[in-house]
């Protein structure tokens, strides 16, 4: 039996708050759903469904878990199973099934977002160990997502005092800056705190480059003086 699973960031556990649901969908033959799903419900809430349509139409797709899918089973009426959740930005991850583990076919699912190839009849532990790591994909999954909602209410204003208080920027430093008013500038991160929760806005952006990487939130300084943007970040970031 062959797996191919591809590197996964490893979880914080601070920040698991739906680890324990651990869901778990189950899509294939009649025979083999049933067998998979008795097997995996002894350590997850498993759900099994005929088709893919089905899993689509009757899932919760907002929350985090891990669909084990048939590969004949993986294409919809628009596209690829993986194609339909990303654009329904669902936090799901996939886990495809084969009959036979063909290479080229298998690292094209891995490039798709696949978290991991198995060939049937598949070892139970090799799939414990990939919904593992699906669960953990889909927890860092949806919680990017839930932070690109919340930054994406931010206006065009407020995405730039968030970025530039990050960057250790004091209030004044940034009402200079945008020439606008100190108060102005408080009216501004009053908002900013309002729409975004408790957090600071440090301990967001640390969880947003350090644990889930890439660029959740895009501010731009159209009419600023480069030279003068990033002086006043590299003082900030000394201070």
């Amino acid at each position: 039996m062959t797996s191919i699973a591809d590197p996964l960031l490893s979880l914080d556990p601070a920040m698991s708050g739906t680890a324990d649901e651990r869901l778990v969908w189950v899509v294939d033959d009649d025979d083999v759903r049933e067998s998979l799903s008795f097997a995996l419900q002894l350590r997850y809430k498993t759900a099994a469904f005929p088709s893919a349509l089905a899993f689509l139409s009757r899932a919760d797709l907002d929350r985090p878990g891990c669909l084990v899918i048939a590969d004949d089973m993986a294409q919809t009426a628009s596209g690829s199973i993986q194609d339909e959740l990303a654009r329904l930005r669902s936090p799901v991850s996939v886990i495809i099934l084969t009959k036979e583990t063909d290479l080229r076919t298998a690292v094209r699912y891995l490039q798709m977002g696949a978290v991991s190839v198995l060939e049937k009849p598949v070892d139970p532990e090799e799939l414990d160990h990939a919904v593992d790591l699906g669960l953990e994909r889909s927890i860092l999954r949806d919680r990017r997502y839930r932070l690109e909602r919340l930054f994406e209410t931010l206006s065009r204003r407020e995405r730039q005092i968030f970025v530039l208080v990050c960057q250790g920027l004091r209030n004044g430093d940034i009402a200079e800056l945008l020439q606008l008013s100190q108060r102005t500038v408080e009216v501004h991160r009053a908002h900013i705190s309002r729409k975004l929760g408790n957090a600071s806005p440090i301990r967001l952006l640390y969880e947003l480059t350090q644990t889930l990487g890439g660029n959740i939130i895009h501010a731009e300084f159209d009419g600023l003086d480069p030279q003068k943007l990033l002086s006043a970040i590299s003082a900030g970031e000394a201070g």
